[in-house]
Protein backbone atom coordinates (compact mmCIF):
# COMPACT_ATOMS: atom_id res chain seq x y z
CA UNK A 1 0.00 0.00 0.00
CA UNK A 2 0.82 3.52 -0.32
CA UNK A 3 0.97 6.44 2.35
CA UNK A 4 -2.26 8.72 1.49
CA UNK A 5 0.00 11.97 2.62
CA UNK A 6 3.47 11.53 0.90
CA UNK A 7 2.61 8.58 -1.38
CA UNK A 8 5.75 6.08 -0.01
CA UNK A 9 5.03 2.62 -0.60
CA UNK A 10 4.73 0.58 2.62
CA UNK A 11 5.76 -3.09 2.36
CA UNK A 12 4.70 -3.57 5.61
CA UNK A 13 1.00 -3.80 6.00
CA UNK A 14 1.07 -4.22 9.81
CA UNK A 15 2.50 -0.78 10.74
CA UNK A 16 -0.25 1.91 11.76
CA UNK A 17 1.73 4.69 10.69
CA UNK A 18 4.32 5.87 7.47
CA UNK A 19 7.54 5.01 8.52
CA UNK A 20 8.41 7.95 6.21
CA UNK A 21 6.24 10.96 7.48
CA UNK A 22 4.69 9.72 10.27
CA UNK A 23 1.26 10.13 9.29
CA UNK A 24 -1.38 7.93 10.13
CA UNK A 25 -2.14 5.15 7.87
CA UNK A 26 -5.71 4.09 9.24
CA UNK A 27 -8.83 4.04 6.86
CA UNK A 28 -11.12 6.86 7.83
CA UNK A 29 -14.74 5.99 7.83
CA UNK A 30 -17.54 7.06 5.44
CA UNK A 31 -18.92 9.13 7.49
CA UNK A 32 -15.80 11.35 8.62
CA UNK A 33 -15.92 14.55 7.22
CA UNK A 34 -12.90 16.43 5.74
CA UNK A 35 -12.42 18.55 8.75
CA UNK A 36 -11.59 15.16 10.65
CA UNK A 37 -9.68 13.86 8.01
CA UNK A 38 -5.64 14.17 7.10
CA UNK A 39 -4.83 17.11 5.36
CA UNK A 40 -5.03 15.92 1.59
CA UNK A 41 -1.37 16.58 -0.31
CA UNK A 42 -1.69 20.30 -2.27
CA UNK A 43 -3.54 19.51 -5.53
CA UNK A 44 -5.41 16.69 -4.14
CA UNK A 45 -8.55 18.88 -3.01
CA UNK A 46 -10.18 18.10 -6.32
CA UNK A 47 -10.68 14.60 -5.20
CA UNK A 48 -11.25 15.38 -1.16
CA UNK A 49 -13.58 17.77 -1.66
CA UNK A 50 -13.74 20.97 0.67
CA UNK A 51 -13.99 20.91 4.09
CA UNK A 52 -16.96 20.03 5.46
CA UNK A 53 -17.70 17.42 2.35
CA UNK A 54 -18.26 13.94 3.65
CA UNK A 55 -16.24 11.17 1.63
CA UNK A 56 -19.50 9.42 0.71
CA UNK A 57 -20.47 11.81 -1.56
CA UNK A 58 -17.31 12.09 -3.07
CA UNK A 59 -17.21 9.65 -5.52
CA UNK A 60 -13.59 9.85 -7.55
CA UNK A 61 -10.78 8.32 -5.64
CA UNK A 62 -6.75 9.45 -5.80
CA UNK A 63 -4.73 7.25 -8.19
CA UNK A 64 -1.37 6.41 -7.23
CA UNK A 65 1.34 4.89 -8.97
CA UNK A 66 3.91 1.99 -8.16
CA UNK A 67 6.76 4.86 -7.85
CA UNK A 68 4.00 7.04 -5.23
CA UNK A 69 3.82 9.59 -7.81
CA UNK A 70 0.38 10.65 -8.15
CA UNK A 71 -1.84 10.51 -10.78
CA UNK A 72 -5.43 12.04 -11.76
CA UNK A 73 -8.12 9.83 -13.07
CA UNK A 74 -8.89 10.49 -16.94
CA UNK A 75 -11.98 12.59 -17.55
CA UNK A 76 -13.49 12.75 -20.31
CA UNK A 77 -14.27 16.39 -21.55
CA UNK A 78 -17.51 17.64 -22.02
CA UNK A 79 -18.07 18.63 -25.32
CA UNK A 80 -20.93 21.56 -26.00
CA UNK A 81 -23.34 19.90 -28.36
CA UNK A 82 -24.65 23.00 -29.22
CA UNK A 83 -22.01 24.78 -30.87
CA UNK A 84 -21.92 22.00 -33.76
CA UNK A 85 -25.82 23.06 -34.16
CA UNK A 86 -25.05 26.29 -34.79
CA UNK A 87 -25.72 27.78 -38.20
CA UNK A 88 -22.24 28.50 -39.21
CA UNK A 89 -21.29 25.32 -38.61
CA UNK A 90 -23.82 24.01 -41.26
CA UNK A 91 -23.12 26.13 -43.53
CA UNK A 92 -19.79 25.22 -43.71
CA UNK A 93 -20.66 21.85 -44.08
CA UNK A 94 -23.00 22.26 -46.93
CA UNK A 95 -20.64 24.54 -48.44
CA UNK A 96 -17.44 21.66 -47.52
CA UNK A 97 -19.44 18.83 -48.55
CA UNK A 98 -22.40 19.33 -50.10
CA UNK A 99 -22.20 22.70 -52.93
CA UNK A 100 -18.98 20.53 -54.92
CA UNK A 101 -21.53 17.47 -55.43
CA UNK A 102 -24.57 19.29 -56.31
CA UNK A 103 -22.72 22.92 -58.58
CA UNK A 104 -21.76 20.04 -61.20
CA UNK A 105 -26.04 18.99 -61.74
CA UNK A 106 -27.00 22.31 -61.42
CA UNK A 107 -24.60 23.76 -64.02
CA UNK A 108 -25.40 20.66 -66.25
CA UNK A 109 -29.13 21.45 -65.98
CA UNK A 110 -29.04 25.21 -66.20
CA UNK A 111 -26.77 24.76 -69.44
CA UNK A 112 -28.79 26.40 -72.56
CA UNK A 113 -29.28 23.08 -74.60
CA UNK A 114 -32.17 22.39 -71.63
CA UNK A 115 -33.37 25.81 -72.85
CA UNK A 116 -33.10 25.77 -76.07
CA UNK A 117 -33.56 28.35 -77.91
CA UNK A 118 -35.15 28.76 -81.52
CA UNK A 119 -33.29 28.18 -83.93
CA UNK A 120 -33.33 29.72 -87.70
CA UNK A 121 -34.01 27.36 -89.99
CA UNK A 122 -31.86 27.18 -93.19
CA UNK A 123 -34.02 28.66 -95.51
CA UNK A 124 -36.24 32.09 -94.46
CA UNK A 125 -39.88 31.71 -95.56
CA UNK A 126 -41.00 35.06 -97.21
CA UNK A 127 -43.41 37.09 -94.93
CA UNK A 128 -43.89 39.94 -97.64
CA UNK A 129 -47.41 38.81 -99.09
CA UNK A 130 -49.76 41.60 -99.53
CA UNK A 131 -53.26 42.10 -101.71
CA UNK A 132 -52.24 45.04 -102.95
CA UNK A 133 -48.98 43.73 -104.72
CA UNK A 134 -50.73 40.95 -105.28
CA UNK A 135 -53.38 42.96 -107.76
CA UNK A 136 -50.90 45.69 -108.94
CA UNK A 137 -47.90 42.93 -109.55
CA UNK A 138 -50.55 40.48 -111.43
CA UNK A 139 -52.14 42.71 -114.41
CA UNK A 140 -48.35 43.90 -114.99
CA UNK A 141 -47.06 40.29 -115.50
CA UNK A 142 -50.26 39.32 -117.10
CA UNK A 143 -50.84 37.36 -113.94
CA UNK A 144 -47.99 35.91 -113.39
CA UNK A 145 -46.59 37.29 -110.39
CA UNK A 146 -50.11 35.73 -108.83
CA UNK A 147 -49.22 32.14 -110.14
CA UNK A 148 -45.93 33.10 -108.40
CA UNK A 149 -47.38 33.82 -104.99
CA UNK A 150 -50.24 31.20 -104.81
CA UNK A 151 -47.80 28.46 -105.41
CA UNK A 152 -45.49 30.03 -102.64
CA UNK A 153 -48.42 29.59 -100.64
CA UNK A 154 -48.86 26.10 -101.28
CA UNK A 155 -45.04 25.27 -100.62
CA UNK A 156 -44.79 27.70 -97.45
CA UNK A 157 -48.03 25.72 -95.69
CA UNK A 158 -46.06 22.45 -96.72
CA UNK A 159 -42.67 23.55 -95.36
CA UNK A 160 -44.37 24.70 -91.81
CA UNK A 161 -47.26 21.95 -91.44
CA UNK A 162 -46.47 18.79 -92.66
CA UNK A 163 -44.35 17.51 -90.31
CA UNK A 164 -47.07 18.39 -88.01
CA UNK A 165 -50.27 16.99 -89.40
CA UNK A 166 -48.71 14.53 -92.40
CA UNK A 167 -50.78 16.43 -95.55
CA UNK A 168 -49.59 17.96 -98.34
CA UNK A 169 -51.36 20.63 -100.19
CA UNK A 170 -51.67 20.31 -104.07
CA UNK A 171 -48.82 23.07 -105.64
CA UNK A 172 -51.09 25.52 -107.07
CA UNK A 173 -50.08 25.49 -111.08
CA UNK A 174 -50.45 21.93 -111.07
CA UNK A 175 -54.05 22.78 -109.70
CA UNK A 176 -54.48 25.76 -112.20
CA UNK A 177 -52.93 23.79 -115.34
CA UNK A 178 -54.71 20.51 -114.82
CA UNK A 179 -56.57 19.19 -111.76
CA UNK A 180 -58.95 22.77 -112.29
CA UNK A 181 -59.86 21.64 -115.85
CA UNK A 182 -59.87 18.60 -115.54
CA UNK A 183 -62.70 19.12 -112.63
CA UNK A 184 -64.72 21.71 -114.06
CA UNK A 185 -63.25 24.26 -111.57
CA UNK A 186 -64.75 21.49 -108.30
CA UNK A 187 -61.10 20.91 -107.68
CA UNK A 188 -60.10 25.03 -107.61
CA UNK A 189 -63.12 25.09 -104.65
CA UNK A 190 -62.00 22.05 -102.60
CA UNK A 191 -58.76 23.14 -102.97
CA UNK A 192 -59.05 26.30 -101.16
CA UNK A 193 -61.18 24.98 -99.09
CA UNK A 194 -58.03 22.63 -97.50
CA UNK A 195 -55.60 24.99 -97.81
CA UNK A 196 -58.13 27.50 -95.73
CA UNK A 197 -58.92 24.60 -93.34
CA UNK A 198 -55.20 23.29 -92.99
CA UNK A 199 -53.65 27.18 -92.06
CA UNK A 200 -56.86 27.73 -89.58
CA UNK A 201 -55.74 24.88 -87.91
CA UNK A 202 -52.20 25.32 -87.92
CA UNK A 203 -52.70 29.15 -86.33
CA UNK A 204 -54.48 27.47 -83.88
CA UNK A 205 -51.51 24.75 -82.81
CA UNK A 206 -48.88 27.31 -82.82
CA UNK A 207 -50.95 29.66 -80.45
CA UNK A 208 -51.06 32.55 -83.50
CA UNK A 209 -54.40 34.38 -82.58
CA UNK A 210 -55.50 34.98 -85.69
CA UNK A 211 -59.20 34.56 -86.90
CA UNK A 212 -59.35 31.75 -90.19
CA UNK A 213 -60.17 29.10 -91.64
CA UNK A 214 -62.52 27.28 -94.08
CA UNK A 215 -65.37 28.90 -92.87
CA UNK A 216 -63.13 32.36 -93.79
CA UNK A 217 -63.09 30.99 -97.40
CA UNK A 218 -67.12 30.01 -97.80
CA UNK A 219 -68.15 32.97 -95.79
CA UNK A 220 -65.88 36.00 -97.90
CA UNK A 221 -65.06 34.18 -101.28
CA UNK A 222 -68.01 32.22 -101.80
CA UNK A 223 -71.08 34.47 -100.64
CA UNK A 224 -69.22 37.15 -100.50
CA UNK A 225 -68.62 37.11 -103.81
CA UNK A 226 -72.05 38.70 -104.05
CA UNK A 227 -70.70 42.12 -102.85
CA UNK A 228 -67.96 41.95 -104.74
CA UNK A 229 -65.04 42.99 -102.29
CA UNK A 230 -65.86 39.22 -100.61
CA UNK A 231 -62.95 36.99 -102.14
CA UNK A 232 -60.76 40.69 -102.18
CA UNK A 233 -60.99 40.36 -98.24
CA UNK A 234 -60.66 36.73 -98.35
CA UNK A 235 -57.09 36.98 -100.19
CA UNK A 236 -56.17 39.79 -97.82
CA UNK A 237 -56.66 37.30 -94.41
CA UNK A 238 -55.08 34.20 -96.40
CA UNK A 239 -51.99 36.13 -97.47
CA UNK A 240 -52.03 37.27 -93.97
CA UNK A 241 -52.32 34.07 -92.15
CA UNK A 242 -49.45 32.71 -94.66
CA UNK A 243 -47.14 35.35 -93.22
CA UNK A 244 -48.17 35.00 -89.81
CA UNK A 245 -47.42 31.26 -89.93
CA UNK A 246 -43.66 32.15 -92.01
CA UNK A 247 -42.99 34.66 -89.73
CA UNK A 248 -43.58 31.85 -86.62
CA UNK A 249 -41.47 29.01 -88.38
CA UNK A 250 -38.41 31.74 -89.08
CA UNK A 251 -38.75 32.26 -85.51
CA UNK A 252 -38.60 29.08 -83.97
CA UNK A 253 -37.05 27.12 -87.33
CA UNK A 254 -39.64 24.58 -87.24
Amino acid sequence: MFCRNCGAQITDTSVKFCPNCGASLAQPSNQQTMSDAPAAPAGNQAFYGQPGQSFQAQQTQPIYTRQGQYQQPYQQPQYQQSQYQQPQYQQQYRQTYQQPYQQPYQQMYQQPQYQQPYQRPVALLKTNKTLVKFIFLSLITLGIYGLVIMSNVSTDINVVASRYDGKKTMHYCLLVFLIGWLTLGIGIIVWYHKISARMGNELKRRGIAYDFGASTYWLWFVLGSLIIVGPFIYTHKLFKSCNLLCDDYNRKGC
